[in-house]
Order: C-alpha cells, then structure tokens, then sequence
C-alpha cells in the first residue's frame, strides 16, 4: 500500500517531474511469475524525464536487506518499503531517483529488484532479474547477510554466467547490427559485494589484507572452480570468473544497523541518527566508493537518459516475453520497423488504462462528462503514442490506433451502459424506497381522496424531478475530436414511465392498506351499533308493548344505535362525508335496526296475542260462569240492563290485562280479543234475550193454547175462498190476532211488554206452529201453480182468437223478428 502510494504521488500529474526518493515501479511480474511486463504509467513518467541517468541496481536474495540498503544509500529509512514478514516485499522493478550526483554529473538513480529464490519462483526469472540489473546498472551491488559461503559465490556465479551467455551472444551478432551498447560491452559494471549484518572476524589468513574482504571472496572464488576437479583444464582464467567479467569486484561489509529485536524486525521505523555508529561509518564508506567511479551507460552514442532508459526497459522487457531473450541483439536491427507495432500496443494499452480511470466512481458519470474524458483519453493515447515514435522513423498509424481505441472504446461503453442500467434502477429503487417510507409514516386512515390527491402530487413531482435528472443526465456534450460519441442504454421500458408506473402501484397499494383500515373502522362502527341495539333490545325483552310504546322504542334505538354508530367515526369526521358511510348506514338502518326490531316487534305481538288469549280465555270464563246467574224470565229492558252491567265488568276484565296505562289497548292483539269477547257477549246476550223469550213463551203457555184453539176453529170454518189456510201472510196475521186476545185473557200479560209479546208470538210461531205453518204454505203454492196454469190458458185461448190474418208483402209489413219495418216483397 504505501509503495502504491508513494508511485500515485510520484506519478499523479500529468507531465510532472519525478519526485525525489519516491520510488515507482517499472517491471511487474506476470500473474505466473515465470516472466515480466512493463508498467505503463512508470515508463511513461520515465520517458518523460530528459535527464542523464546513473542506476546503481541492488540485487540478492529475498528478505536480504536490499530494500534498507538502498533507504540507507538514499539517507532515508522510509523511501523503499521494508517488511517484518517472511514473504517477499519488493516485486518487479522499482526505480528512484535521488539527489545523490555520479562522478560524471548525472543523477543518480537507485533499482530495487525482486528478492532471488523466492517461494515458487523459477531460476529462470531470477537470472533476467539479474541480467536487466547487470546491462542496465552503471554498478551492480549484490547484498546477502551475514557471511559469505560456498553456497552463495555458486549462486552468483551461476547468474554471472548466465548474463554473460548473453552478453556473448550479443557480441557474436554481425557488426552491421546495430547493437545498443549495454549489450556489446566487454565487461559488466562494477560489481560490490556486500555483506549485512557482519559482526564475525575475518578468516585469519585475511585479516592481513588491506582489503581482507575482497581477498576472502577470491579465496571463495578459487575454491568455487576447483571444486569440480577441472581446474587445471580450464586453465587460470576460470579461476577468477566474477573477477574477469565485472570490471571491478569488491566486497564491502556492514555492521548491524541495530541490536535491538524490535529495531532489527522493522527497521523503517528507525530515523538515520538512531543506527548504529559502525553500520552509518560503514555506509558512508560504501556510498564514496559506489559513487566515485559511477558513470551512466552508454545508449547510441550518449549518456543514458530517461527516454532511452525507457527504450531499452521496453525492448528487454518485451523480448523477454516473447521467449526470445537470446536474440535480442539480432532483434535491435528491426526495433525501429516493430517499433510500431509495439507503440500500438502500448499506445493501446495506455487507453485502456486510462479508460480505467473514466467512470471509476461509484456512481456512472454523465453522458456529457463520459464522452469528455473518453476524447480526452483518445487524445493522450494519441499523443502518447506520438511521443513513442518521435525518434523513429516511423509513420504513425493513427488509423489502426484509432480502431484499436474504438474497440477498447465498445468494451468500456458496454460496461458503462450496464453501469448506468443498474444506476438507474438503483435510482428508481431508491426513489420507491423514500416514497413508502412517505406513504408509510402517514397514519392511516385518512380522507381517501384528499389521500390520492396527495399521493399523486408527490407522484408526479417526483416524475418531473426524475425525468429532468435523467435529460441532464442522458445529455451527450460538445462534439468529440476523436472516436465516437456515447449515447444513452437502450432501457426495454422508458425510466420514467417505469418510475410513474411503480409509485402508482405503491400509492395504489397503500390506498388499498386505507380503504381496509376505513372498512375497519366501519365495522367496529356496525359492531357498536349491533351491540347498543342489542343492549336496548335486551332491557326490554319480556316487556309487553303496546303500539305507541313499539314506536318510542324503535325511535330510542334507532337514535341509540346511530348514535354509537357515529361516535366510533368521530375521531374520523371526515368519513361521514364518504359515499361508505350513507352505504354503511342504510345497512345498518336495514340490517339491525329495521331486522332486529322486526324480528322483535314479531315476538312482542306474539307474547300479545298469547296474552290476550289467555286474557280472554279468562274474561269468558268468567262471563259465561256469571251469566248464568241471571234471573229469568224479566223484563226485556232489565235483562238488557244486567246484561250490559255483566257486559262491562267483563270487559274491565280484559282492559285490565291491557297495562296500568292501558298502553296495550292499540294493538292488534287487544283489538282482536276485545272484538272476539264483543262477539261473545252480543252472542250471550243474545243467547239470554232468546232464552228470557223461551222461558216467557213457557210462562205463556195457557194464551199459545187458546190461541191454538182459536187457529183450529177458524181453520175448520175456512171453505174454498178462505184464505187463512191458503195464504202465508192471512195464517200470520190471524194468529197473532188469536194470540193478543189470549193474551188479554191471561194473567202473565200483565207482566210483559208488548215487545215480549211480539217475541213470545214470533217464538211460538216459528215453533209450535212450525208444521200448521208448511201446511199453509203447501196450500200456497198448489193454489198459486192453479190459478197460474189458468191464467195462461186463458191468455193463450184469447190470444188465438184476436188474430189477424198475416199479411205478405206490400207496404207496411212488419217483420216480427226484426220489429221494424220493411219494403219491398216478400
């Protein structure tokens, strides 16, 4: 992290010098760690530095202090990152440029290399680590730790041989080739050996030495040559290998540069004064004698510069990739005509490393911004690309480089277009979310419609804002220099439509969650209300009522029951101005209160009339049991007098039954028994007036039997023109006649009225004279039928005989069917 760090820092704008100690990366390892690849945006700030460089590379083993060495050389602990694990730290290759000045005036650069023999990491790559260090290097510093063994000088060696397989090869190239001179060079650059972390003494034998170390190493040399036995075949020369091939070779040791465990495991925490004495002495040693023969290596002719640094990272690098690393030198003489090629590449590369950086947020950029900084993006690669074939002899291709940026210009529009897709649906995902936190903090129930409209306001007002953001969003800016413009994603459904239409839903949704908590309220209304009808009914179960009554009940509980209806609504006003509540109270009026008092004004007449049954059940009973202490036979006017006496307390009887307020007496139930007992005692009473008639008639009996004599007198006397015996109306008559004058005879006369009288004759009449009475009438009727059927003959004799002739024809006839009359002939 904080070599990234430092890297964006050294880095971060655009054409800015290279920053003093902050190192930045150059070479990188690919994922397979089995080759390398060039760091874009480090060789490009390289390129940009036209400066003569001098590089002191450092190189050895992983987790050997390379890094600090080159902190201490640059008199800062913290430039290079330094570790406490045991993996290695340093990857690839770090460049930094120091303030630090050769014996020839250039500037001083320090290389960090990846660590040799790291953990699955092939000798292979180790050896190109070394030898990009060996040609490029104006001295190579090898660091170990501690002591210097067999193992060590054979690992060196190993890697010296292999830089000098190359270096040979280069050499061996036909003299046309035109070369760069870091690879024709006879001898490698100085080479120091330095040794950390030294606190042994020196072998006896060398301690005598001016330079003790260097002649220990040379001991180590010898040794490592003979060791196989063909010293002697290969003759002197072999013996001192390192020696030869490197122009100088030294060995340097360093103290401990702290003696503390905490100190020694992270030594970027210690400042410079806070070393120790032996180790800053030795240092200062070391740097007087790195920097005292250190020149820049030579590149066509002149000192290394940024440029042609950057050249030759490039042309290493990518020779190495392709696996052709011993024909570099042959390669040098077609650099120029692939230069092209591989400055596309680059060029291409560089694009697509800056399209990195053009929406990279965590939202996507506008349209308008987009565009903006993919022109400016063609436009750096092109000029970039221009830059790499300043020197050559090269015809740009801008055509190809064009194609290459709009094919890398599709990929990232894809990405961006799918960006935007999911940034919109986030948007309209977002806006749902506030809007039901909206529609969910209102407490329902509200006014529905004053809901709606609300909601829909708000619907719209958030459509109108979403809408614009989207015009500015979608907007495509200034026309672009190069390349295309981008446009808006193809959406399968318009944002906006998509947006109204989901809010709807939600609005709809909670519109629904309302009219349930209305129709809630509603039926905790109709429950108040069944239960106060329910209440009213119950305290007036078993209570009799009359007609009145059932209406003052009815009006109370209608009044009750809309009452409590209404109260469950009153913190809710709103709603009785709901088409519901007219709805929801007609139910009422007709379901409980309309029901309800019908099913209990039904069992109230039912209570009547079983009431008023038993009530005159009780009044006749009673009635008949007292009308039959009547006295009889009396005087018509006073049995209609008592009768009426007993007619009354019986009625008082039944009216008793009708309530202390008589409030039952307008019912149906009351009429009907009241009508039905008028009916029984207009039947008793006539019952009695009958049988007060009967009981006179046997008081009469002497007057009916001279009446009965009288009958028979006349009915003996009566010849063929008499018509007591013949005619209805003359028998009745004659005997009433008979009867008054018995009457007058009789002593019970004197007692009765003429009306009992008359009724005395009528009973007697119809009774006593029943048969005497069909006999009279039979006579009648025979009579009658004679004179009838005589009566007829004699019309129809006279008739015949008065006559005229029938006359056919002529004027004046008249048709006895049609009775008018008619001309013409018969």
């Amino acid at each position: 992290v904080g070599r990234a760090a430092a890297m964006a820092a050294c880095l971060g704008v655009a054409g800015a010098d290279i920053l003093p100690n902050q190192p930045f990366q150059v070479v990188r390892p690919t994922t397979n760690h089995t080759s390398m690849v060039p760091v874009t945006e480090g060789l490009q700030a390289l390129a940009r530095h036209d400066a003569s460089i001098s590089i002191v590379s450092v190189v050895g083993p992983y987790h050997s202090g390379k890094s600090f060495l080159l902190n201490a050389l640059a008199g800062d602990t913290g430039v290079f990152s330094v570790g406490r694990r045991t993996s290695p730290e340093t990857m690839g290759i770090w460049l930094c440029r120091t303030d630090m000045r050769a014996s020839d005036g250039s500037e001083v650069w320090l290389m960090d290399s990846e660590g040799f023999f790291g953990p699955g990491v092939s000798e292979s790559y180790d050896a190109k680590i070394f030898t990009i260090a060996s040609l490029l290097g104006g001295h190579l510093v090898y660091n170990t730790v501690k002591i210097i063994d067999q193992q060590a000088v054979s690992l060196l060696e190993m890697l010296a041989r292999r830089a000098q397989l190359f270096r040979t090869r280069s050499s061996a190239e036909p003299s046309s080739a035109e070369a760069p001179e870091f690879l024709s060079v006879r001898n490698f650059p100085p080479l120091t050996w330095v040794v950390e972390d030294f606190v042994q003494e020196l072998p006896e034998e060398h301690r005598g030495f001016q330079d003790g170390a260097t002649a220990w190493l040379r001991s180590y040399l010898a040794r490592a040559n003979f060791t196989d036995g063909a010293g002697e075949a290969h003759g002197q020369d072999d013996e001192y290998f390192l020696a030869k091939l490197y122009k100088t070779l030294k060995v340097h040791t360093l103290f401990l540069p702290a003696t503390s465990k905490e100190h020694l495991q992270d030594l970027s925490r210690m400042r410079w004064d806070q070393l120790t004495s032996e180790f800053r002495d030795e240092l200062l040693l070391l740097k007087q004698n790195i920097l005292h023969s250190l020149e820049a290596r030579k590149f066509e002719g002149k000192s290394m510069r940024g440029p042609t640094l950057e050249r030759a990272l490039r042309f290493i690098v990518q020779a190495l990739q392709r696996g052709m690393f011993h024909e570099l030198p042959s390669l040098w003489a077609t650099w120029t005509t692939q230069v092209a090629e591989m400055s596309l590449q680059d060029a291409e590369s560089w694009f697509a490393s800056l399209l990195q950086g053009v929406d990279n947020g965590e939202n996507p950029v506008p349209v308008a911004s987009f565009n903006a900084q993919a022109d400016e993006a063609r436009s750096r690669a092109q000029a970039f690309y221009l830059e790499l074939l300043r020197d050559f002899d090269v015809r740009p291709d801008l055509a190809g480089l064009s194609d290459r940026t709009a094919a890398r210009f599709q990929q990232k529009l894809i990405l961006y277009h799918e960006r935007v897709k999911r940034w919109v649906q986030d948007l309209i995902a977002r806006e749902k979310e506030a809007f039901a936190r909206t529609l969910s903090v209102v407490e329902l129930p509200v006014d529905p419609e004053v809901f709606r409209r609300s909601g829909e306001n708000r619907t719209q007002l958030i459509f109108q804002e979403f809408s614009a953001q989207m015009r500015n969003f979608e907007q495509q800016g200034a026309p672009v220099k190069l390349g295309e413009l981008a446009k808006m994603p193809v959406f399968s459904q318009d944002p906006g439509v998509q947006l109204r239409a989901d809010l709807g839903s939600l609005l709809d949704s909670r519109l629904l969650d309302n009219q349930n908590d209305i129709a809630k309220h509603f039926r905790d209304a109709v429950n108040a209300a069944d239960e106060a009808v329910e209440n009213e009914l119950k305290a007036n179960n078993g209570r009799l009522m009359g007609k009145s009554r059932m209406r003052e009940m009815q009006r109370a509980v209608e009044t009750m029951c809309l009452q409590a209806f209404d109260e469950k609504l009153a913190r809710h006003r709103w709603m009785m101005e709901l088409s519901q509540y007219r709805k929801e109270q007609a139910d009422v009026k007709t379901n409980l209160i309309d029901s309800r008092l019908k099913s209990f004004a039904e069992s109230n007449a039912q209570n009547l009339v079983e009431h008023f049954r038993k009530a005159l059940e009780r009044s006749i009973t009673s009635y008949r049991a007292r009308k039959q202490n009547l006295a009889m036979p009396v005087p018509e006017g006073d049995l209609e007098a008592e009768h009426r006496s007993l007619e009354d307390s019986v009625k008082s009887l039944l009216d008793e039954q009708a309530g202390q307020a008589f409030d039952l007496k307008d019912t149906d139930a009351y009429q009907r028994a009241r009508k039905e007992l008028k009916n029984t005692l207009d039947k008793g009473a006539q019952e009695c007036m009958q049988k007060n008639v009967e009981l006179w008639k046997v008081h009469s009996d002497e007057a009916t039997r001279c009446a009965l004599q009288l009958n028979e007198a006349v009915w003996r006397q009566c010849g063929l023109t008499c018509l007591f015996n013949k005619v209805p109306k003359s028998h009745r008559s004659t005997c009433q006649k008979h009867l008054a004058q018995c009457f007058q005879r009789s002593g019970t006369a004197s007692r009765m009225s003429p009306a009992m009288q008359w009724k005395v004759f009528e009973a007697w009449y119809e009774k006593d004279m029943a048969r005497e009475v069909a006999t009279v009438w039979n006579n009648f009727t025979i009579g009658s039928l004679l004179i009838g059927a005589i009566v007829l003959a004699l019309c129809t004799t006279m008739g015949r005989c008065s006559q005229p002739p029938p006359v056919y024809g002529g004027v004046g006839y008249t048709d006895p069917y049609m009775n008018q009359p008619r001309g013409g002939r018969y």
